[in-house]
């Protein structure tokens, strides 16, 4: 296959390098200009802009942050969607909102360029590892020739439908890992209080009714107190705003993800901004006067 990828933070370096060792054809583009070294090595060409992603690739991937990230990818002379291309596949990869993602998925299907969301659940070890989930929505047709891609990235590909539903699935699982995390971080400081050792803990609801890969994933930092993040309380905050804003287009009130919004918000506020989302535990100790695990950023 060949692929350009377009954006390279952890998950943008970690699908290339997979995509390299698959032996693939990639290329690589990111806004901010650095040497990639290592990609080269393996064989990966860099790309000035966007727009020249369609001379070297089918399937054109985009990694961001955020929604004015994505517009800078896809639009504009030096975009993609500048690009000339006959049969090329845009996979955007980012979570992002629903109405940025609609609009470009408009610009695309007029500038002939097939568009799918694919937002995913995972962090860049999971990516590495193949163990990714990928959750994807767009025109069939679209979905049915880029699988191969898709699942090169990842283990699980779930198809939800022909338009944002991805989108809207990915911020539902946010929030509740948002919500999981707080509470995670609220028994540890009551077991710990109690004379219980967070390790007996997190054994104890690994191994309960509630055990879940994602409790397996965030034990061993927990444990040892790692706070090198995966996914930063910054981009977790982001998109619990955005879940909101969605909500708030339906005039729904999401009581328990307003909460938990709140408190990742405070997380950032209190320094922990850059930190893993599960700083929302030094966070809590913080505030109730206990010794905490990581010191906030000045």
């Amino acid at each position: 296959m060949k692929a350009a990828v377009l954006g390279m933070g952890k998950m943008g370096n970690a699908l290339a390098q997979r995509l390299l060792q698959g032996g693939n054809t990639v290329s690589v583009w990111n806004r901010t200009k650095r040497p990639f070294t290592e990609l080269i090595d393996k064989g990966a060409q860099v790309l000035e802009t966007p727009s020249q992603a369609w001379e070297h690739a089918d399937f054109a991937v985009s990694f961001v942050s955020d929604d004015d990230a994505l517009s800078s990818v896809y639009l504009g002379p030096a975009g993609l969607l500048a690009g000339k291309t006959s049969n090329g596949i845009a996979i955007d990869m980012s979570t992002v909102s629903p109405k940025a993602s609609s609009g470009i998925a408009k610009l695309a299907g007029e500038a002939g360029i097939e568009y799918l969301r694919s937002p995913v659940s995972g962090n860049p070890h999971a990516l590495s590892a193949g163990t990714l989930t990928l959750l994807v929505s767009g025109p069939k047709d679209a979905f049915a020739k880029a699988e191969e891609l898709l699942r090169a990235s990842g283990s699980k590909v779930i198809y939800l439908g022909q338009a944002e539903e991805s989108r809207v699935v990915k911020l539902a699982i946010n929030s509740v890992l948002a919500a999981t995390t707080e509470m995670i971080a609220e028994m540890i400081v009551l077991c710990e209080t109690n004379g219980i050792d967070r390790s007996t803990l997190l054994y104890a609801l690994g191994n309960s009714s509630i055990g879940s890969p994602f409790i397996a994933a965030k034990t061993p930092g927990l444990v040892s107190r790692n706070y090198e993040a995966t996914f930063t309380a910054a981009m977790l905050s982001k998109d619990m705003k955005l879940a909101l804003e969605l909500a708030g287009e339906d005039d729904l009130v999401l009581p328990a993800t307003s909460l938990s919004a709140d408190l990742i918000s405070k997380t950032c506020e209190a320094g922990f901004a850059d930190l893993d989302f599960a700083a929302l535990l030094p966070r809590l100790q913080i505030e109730l006067g206990k010794e905490a695990d990581a010191t906030a950023s000045s």
